[in-house]
């Protein structure tokens, strides 16, 4: 009886939402997340691309607390913004950590010079670390990682992109003003514009003197 119930539900679905469901009434379009001090927070996965300096490349809001699904749509933003803005050349590495490790991006971003960490963080610095294998799919990044020039290269990370969410939260704080994912995209890439104006000012003022 149970399995013929759990047959006619899966051919006639209803919408009716599970007792176990949440939703946020002041703001549908975010999520709850994990924090970082334990607990959870309702709101957004703010991702950015960093380039020498903290100049940000791209700034976007996942619809996914996880950062594995955010690596190809980020790459492909980069790219357009690079090509937006008219700068010259191309995009000589791509450097990310081990939350954004996953073979289905590996292998939709083959034909770029990049390096995920397979393994964790600790692992990947050379310290001691519990996850020091790689999953299944991810041994071709792993050699790549791997290899003298490969590990001198992903060291150039955290340097990049850690001081960029820093120096953002230390300039706006970390609450968004806005609700919704239209206002908070545009609120976010507003921050963002005017953390790399600051940048590009305060560049200029150091030649001038």
């Amino acid at each position: 009886m149970k399995a013929r119930a759990w047959l006619e539900r899966a051919r006639t679905p209803r919408p009716v939402p599970s007792p176990e469901a949440r939703a946020c009434l002041s703001d549908p379009d975010s999520r709850l997340a994990l924090g970082k001090r334990g607990g959870y927070l309702q709101g957004y996965n703010i991702q950015i691309v960093c380039a020498r300096r903290q100049f940000l490349l791209a700034i976007e809001a996942h619809d996914n607390h996880s950062d594995r699904t955010a690596l190809v749509p980020m790459v492909k933003k980069t790219q357009h913004n690079h090509q937006a803005a008219g700068l010259p050349g191309t995009i000589q590495l791509w450097l990310a950590d081990s939350g954004y490790a996953s073979a289905d991006a590996f292998k939709a971003l083959a034909d770029l010079p990049l390096l995920v960490s397979v393994t964790s963080e600790a692992h990947q610095a050379g310290f001691p670390a519990k996850r020091q294998q790689a999953p299944a799919g991810q041994q071709e990044m792993a050699a790549r990682l791997t290899a003298p020039t490969g590990r001198t290269q992903y060291r150039q990370r955290s340097a990049l992109v850690e001081p960029g969410f820093a120096q953002l939260f230390q300039r706006f704080g970390r609450h968004l003003n806005y609700r919704g994912r239209q206002a908070v995209d545009t609120e976010i890439k507003l921050l963002g514009t005017v953390h790399n104006l600051n940048k590009l000012i305060r560049h200029a003022s150091k030649r001038r003197s």
